[in-house]
């Protein structure tokens, strides 16, 4: 039965400012998944990393994200196309110093952990004004399609982009890779800069004017206060500690030593994941046209979820194993999507204008930060009681703490989209 929660709207095809945003979009996930490929391998190839600098890659490329929460204060004080447009230029300039400087026979790793960072600040920034921008442009009624369209070129571009970069290197240096993430950054603001609709500059909040903390803090009690967004918060910050830093921080190591699978089988275990994604983004608005929204919240994470038992759960005979893998993979995949789409939409939708910005840097740092500090534990936890033993203690927190968190909340009963800025 037809959910009376998500009424049929004019699709989006029909919103020419939509397509502009969601064509630059494109462009720049597929440029940005072919320079995370080539980042790594130019450093190993070309300027022969060690171990130690590698971790000073992978620190790197994470610190900006701390910068999340005042990047939120600044989207909701400005308009946020400028930002927009000029985060792609500026990545555009810093992309194409370091084939430049390869050419001039000048690159060095200082080079590339400069680059990094700031490129690391930059998408940041942009995403923050990306997704506070993303409810000023798109119908309330659209919120849904929209997410779900964006999340698919996203996950198509996490699929098959590093695919992409690899079948490339064999004919182009991988310096020279960065161009062509380059040019998408210059597409994008292109594709930007043509969206028609005026954006006026946000009102002034006179109550936290010149005071940073005060704008950030107001953001976060927002987020923790909200009787449908707070669970949503704790449990994005619970399934981040165990599942996004803790168990994939061992999941290679398990897979390749304790289970004895094939190091050249690991990305495409991996990619199921990413098949997963892709469906999960197509079918997103037709779930949630079917039913209420606090059931596609649990259910959605329930499946996903429990489908990670799998992992600690896999035999020792190689073939079982990466069956049970891949499945794990690919029910994650669909079920993160669908939780995702429906999940933003709706603080999309309860989020004054005001507070577009902190509330969705708010969330990011409650579901990003967490990752590194579980990344660290498991390490250690493996390396005192084993790796399958660890993995049955971050899934079985990772996965059954979010989905109490969701299920004895409000959210469970949500049977439709509430009204804005709602309480």
């Amino acid at each position: 039965m037809a959910s009376p929660t998500i009424e049929q709207q004019p699709s989006l095809w029909k919103y020419p400012d939509f397509l502009r945003l969601w064509a630059g979009q494109s462009l720049s996930q597929f440029g940005s998944a072919i320079s995370l490929f080539a980042f790594p391998v130019i450093a190993v190839t070309v300027l022969n990393a060690s171990e130690a600098e590698m971790g000073v890659v992978g620190f790197l490329l994470r610190l900006p994200m701390v910068f999340f929460l005042v990047f939120g204060v600044l989207a909701d004080r400005v308009r946020k196309r400028p930002i927009l447009i000029w985060t792609d230029v500026a990545r555009f300039v810093l992309l194409m110093l370091i084939p430049i400087a390869w050419f001039a026979d000048m690159l060095t790793l200082t080079w590339i952990y400069g680059v990094i960072f700031a490129l690391g600040l930059l998408s940041t920034l942009f995403q923050t004004a990306y997704r506070s921008y993303f409810p000023f442009l798109v119908p309330r009624e659209n919120f849904l399609e929209g997410n779900s369209k964006l999340q698919l070129t996203e996950s198509t571009a996490q699929t098959f982009g590093p695919g992409l970069a690899a079948a490339l290197l064999k004919v182009l240096a991988a310096p020279a890779l960065l161009i062509i993430d380059a040019v998408s950054y210059l597409a994008s603001a292109i594709a930007v800069s043509l969206i028609k609709r005026p954006e006026t500059r946000p009102e002034p909040d006179d109550t936290t004017a010149g005071q940073v903390h005060k704008a950030i803090w107001q953001g976060v009690l927002w987020v923790m206060r909200h009787e449908l967004i707070r669970p949503l918060a704790i449990s994005s910050a619970v399934y981040s500690l165990f599942i996004l830093g803790s168990m994939n921080s061992i999941y290679a190591l398990y897979v390749i030593r304790d289970l004895g699978v094939p190091a050249a089988w690991f990305g495409s275990i991996l990619a199921g994941g990413g098949v997963g994604a892709i469906i999960g983004a197509l079918i997103a608005v037709k779930v949630m046209r079917r039913y209420a929204i606090g059931k596609v919240l649990v259910w959605s994470m329930v499946y996903g979820n429990l489908a990670l038992f799998l992992i600690p759960l896999a035999t020792g005979n190689v073939w079982v194993s990466v069956a049970m893998l891949v499945l794990a993979q690919l029910v994650s995949g669909v079920s993160s999507q669908i939780f995702f789409v429906t999940n933003t939409s709706l603080v999309q939708t309860i989020t004054p204008p005001q507070l577009q910005g902190r509330v969705v840097a708010s969330i990011y740092s409650l579901g990003l930060i967490p990752a590194p500090l579980g990344a660290l534990g498991a390490g250690l936890l493996a390396g005192a009681v084993g790796t399958r033993v660890a993995l049955w203690v971050v899934v079985a927190i990772g996965a059954l703490v979010p989905v109490a968190a969701m299920a004895w909340s409000p959210l469970a009963k949500l049977k439709e989209m509430p009204a804005p800025g709602s309480q």
